[in-house]
């Protein structure tokens, strides 16, 4: 009898221990539920703010690219604008030196027309001279070349310029030069020579017409601008 009250006794001894036991761990863990809650209370608190800051940044992002894409929209009308003037002075500078108002300088050749060395009589020694159709004839077979300037006994030659012949000699802008005419001309040697020797072309007609011809291909040619 003793026994089974020792028994039951001992029982209701753990039977308490664990309620006990169970009620603490209970208390605890409501505790670590609440603690759990504040945190994540803060942590909800601390995403909302980097949400926020993320979509200040995204726009900030937005309008940082509008601006670069902007600066890069500028940038490139400056550069367009500066190849714009940058072709606005060649040109100017092209249209200069045609002119004659900037001096000009290349490669080219230079034709030399020489009287005939041999004259048969004085009744004719007018057929043996060169006159100023034989060096209309050669300027303008140049120029249809592509000859950029073009001087005679180193005088430019420009558009409004005028040749004449008086006897043996030739005007040329009201300044008077004799035998032998030396053309110079800058341009492309190559095409220029071809030009001038095609066959019956200006060379062949004016060795017809008894005008001696030199033609020598010059590295450098050099021509000064007008004068004021």
């Amino acid at each position: 009898m003793k026994s089974r009250k020792l028994i039951f006794a001992l029982v209701f001894f753990v039977l308490g221990f664990l309620i006990t036991f169970s009620f603490q761990q209970t208390r605890s863990n409501n505790n670590v539920v609440q603690l759990n809650e504040n945190e994540w209370e803060r942590d909800y608190f601390y995403r909302k703010q980097l949400i926020e800051l993320e979509d200040t940044n995204k726009q900030l992002r937005s309008e940082l690219n509008g601006i670069r894409q902007s600066i890069q929209e500028i940038e490139q009308n400056l550069a367009s604008e500066a190849d714009v003037l940058h072709t606005l002075v060649e040109t100017k500078t092209k249209l200069q030196k045609l002119v004659g108002e900037l001096s000009v300088q290349g490669s080219g050749i230079e034709i030399t027309l020489s009287d005939s060395s041999y004259i048969p009589s004085d009744q004719h020694a007018n057929q043996y001279i060169v006159h100023d159709r034989h060096v209309h004839q050669v300027i303008n077979e140049l120029y249809s070349a592509g000859a950029k300037a073009i001087a005679i006994n180193g005088q430019r030659i420009y558009r409004d310029s005028y040749i004449t012949c008086v006897g043996p000699v030739i005007t040329i802008d009201g300044r008077t030069y004799p035998a032998p005419f030396v053309i110079s001309a800058i341009g492309d040697q190559d095409l220029l020579d071809v030009s001038l020797n095609l066959k019956n072309g200006v060379i062949d007609m004016l060795v017809q017409e008894n005008v001696e011809v030199a033609l020598e291909k010059k590295s450098l040619i050099e021509m000064q601008a007008r004068e004021l």
